[in-house]
């Protein structure tokens, strides 16, 4: 079975010992930007004795059975630190892992956290894409940064399997700092057929139109022009296949 570890530089025990409660991380962070399943907080931390911000990413179980069956796994902690440095060596722009930490109870994930670096004022690119405030050209500058990360990772050779707008973090200076962020479920492939690569895009739901009729200002194709653009009518026809599918799911369940 597989023990409790630490990876990362020294931090405070004072602080090490609260970071296992996520009762402490809620009360002494800066800001909180997520309390359930997870909580992602951005905090101060006392790390190999400097001080310095940095976001707590606490995981929390999603689903009843997996604390069963976590002895026979990484915790999702450890699989985020794991996939961020393969994307960071790929040249993808996510936060710096600082630090990981899962504590187990006779092989079973009691706690699991993730610590990465702070990337300054950011916020989710669907706060960005929903306001009524924010013009379009803006929208489609973010669009087409997203689409370029989105591309980069694909031809990196790995599948996100989380492309939600949600996951994207894009700087309230410059629409062009975008970070991709929630890497769990990232899997790497030595091959991809395009229908995994556009079911990987689906879910990121730019355009109310869902491709089903032409019209101006359509993020989607700014979005598929800056992914691949040699490419875009074929594109263009399996996204839209792939919108269809995840639809069709969707009204199943």
């Amino acid at each position: 079975m597989k023990k409790s570890s630490y990876i990362g530089p020294s931090i405070s025990r004072y602080q090490f010992e609260g970071l296992k409660n996520k009762g402490w991380i809620v009360e002494y962070a800066i800001e909180v930007y997520k309390r359930r399943p997870n909580i992602v907080a951005l905090m101060e931390l006392d790390i190999g004795s400097r001080f310095q911000k940095v976001v707590v990413k606490s995981f929390g179980w999603r689903d009843a059975r997996a604390p069963f069956i976590s002895p026979f796994k990484k915790s999702r902690a450890e699989m985020a630190w794991d996939a961020t440095h393969r994307l960071m060596d790929a040249g993808l722009p996510v936060p710096k892992p600082v630090a990981v930490y899962t504590a187990r109870q006779a092989g079973f994930i009691d706690l699991n956290i993730f610590i990465t670096e702070y990337i300054g004022k950011h916020q989710k690119s669907s706060r960005v894409f929903e306001s009524e405030i924010i013009d379009f050209a803006r929208k489609r500058d973010v669009a087409m940064k997203i689409a370029e990360i989105v591309s980069a990772t694909h031809k990196a050779g790995f599948i996100h399997h989380d492309f939600v707008k949600d996951n994207f973090l894009v700087s309230d200076a410059d629409s062009r700092s975008v970070f991709l962020v929630d890497l769990t479920l990232v899997e790497q492939k030595k091959k991809m057929t395009i229908a995994e690569r556009m079911e990987d895009i689906a879910k990121l739901n730019l355009c109310s139109c869902n491709l089903d009729h032409d019209h101006e200002d359509c993020l989607w194709l700014y979005f598929i022009l800056s992914y691949d653009s040699e490419n875009a009518e074929n594109i263009l026809v399996h996204l839209k296949k792939s919108i269809q599918k995840l639809q069709k799911a969707r009204k199943s369940t």
